[in-house]
């Protein structure tokens, strides 16, 4: 078939299309226009960082936080420039970078407005929930000219496998401390506590009205009594004589049947590529709680597709 003239259009190429990049909005409601991918990166956020590496694009970062160690083998090198709360803003200004990447959560709005007063390009995130991750990542690879396609396919399959999940297992009452002296816990609104939500936990710290991460006297914590305890190795470094502390408190459910569990801390606070693996970690660790469900489960036809049961959780979608 011929196509008449006035119908053609001209094929772009990926360098035209490059060319053409529409903008980007941020959690600050702050529209991010480049003209084309940003070669200079500074990272002001850890799983930022380890994303723009996941998408082989490394070579990109100019300037990281002390705190962006992973992977050490790319970041070890690259120039730092101080920490996620306290940037240093006069270095990162004479690095002149095309794009810096910055969180609501984990950076000061002060250094955010200072590095945008001075020219700068800030793109500003913040991930709450599991979902939210693949756009996010989406957003990230149009500013920076990069694909992590198989990192979003898995969380997405992941948190398709919950869904099923939720409708055969039971749900367990669950707390995730993210500090010691004074005991803090992960709420409903965060990223943590939307881990617990999306595998099947109750989560005993729920509220937020008290503050994102609301603080608690160990005495509050075991009238809560939560069934399931996670320790994770930060952003406080949890360790075994911590878990020990709690696992003397016999008026807990989670002391009583030996469910407080130390976990990797950076699975579970660092969204992106390690997202699927947090979900994993979560469903698997919480399952010590529920024992017994999957032989009962094995009988109901509402099993999603791939999933055995009796297998280990690694062996969940592959």
């Amino acid at each position: 078939m011929v196509i008449p003239h006035s119908l053609r259009r001209p094929l772009l190429s990926v360098a035209d299309n490059l060319r053409h990049m529409p903008s980007v909005v941020d959690a600050t409601n702050t529209t991010i226009d480049i003209e084309r991918p940003a070669r200079q990166v500074v990272s002001l956020v850890p799983s930022f960082t380890e994303l723009v590496c996941s998408m082989r694009l490394g070579s990109r970062l100019v300037g990281v936080t002390r705190f962006c160690v992973e992977p050490a083998e790319i970041v070890t090198p690259i120039r730092k420039v101080g920490g996620t709360k306290n940037p240093d803003i006069e270095r990162i200004i004479r690095l002149n970078p095309q794009l810096v990447l910055a969180n609501r959560e984990e950076n000061n709005e002060e250094d955010v407005v200072a590095l945008r007063q001075a020219g700068l390009n800030v793109y500003v995130g913040d991930v709450r929930t599991a979902q939210e991750v693949p756009a996010e990542i989406e957003k990230v690879g149009r500013l920076i000219g990069g694909i992590s396609l198989k990192t979003a396919d898995s969380i997405n399959e992941a948190l398709e496998e919950q869904r099923h999940l939720q409708r055969i297992r039971p749900r367990v009452r669950a707390a995730a401390l993210i500090w010691r002296n004074p005991y803090m816990a992960a709420s409903g609104d965060t990223y943590i506590g939307d881990l617990l939500r999306v595998c099947g936990a109750i989560n005993v710290c729920e509220d937020s009205s008290g503050g994102r991460y609301p603080r608690l006297q160990l005495t509050e914590l075991i009238a809560l009594d939560p069934e399931v305890i996670l320790l994770p190795s930060e952003p406080y470094r949890f360790r075994e004589r911590h878990a020990e502390e709690l696992l003397a408190q016999a008026g807990m459910s989670a002391a009583r049947e030996g469910h407080i569990y130390l976990c990797d801390g950076q699975n579970l606070t660092w969204w992106g590529t390690r997202t699927t693996a947090a979900i994993h970690e979560v469903s698997s660790l919480l399952d010590h709680a529920r024992a017994g469900w999957q032989a009962e489960a094995a009988t109901t036809p509402e099993l999603p597709p791939g999933r055995n049961l009796n297998g280990t959780q690694q062996d969940v979608v592959e």
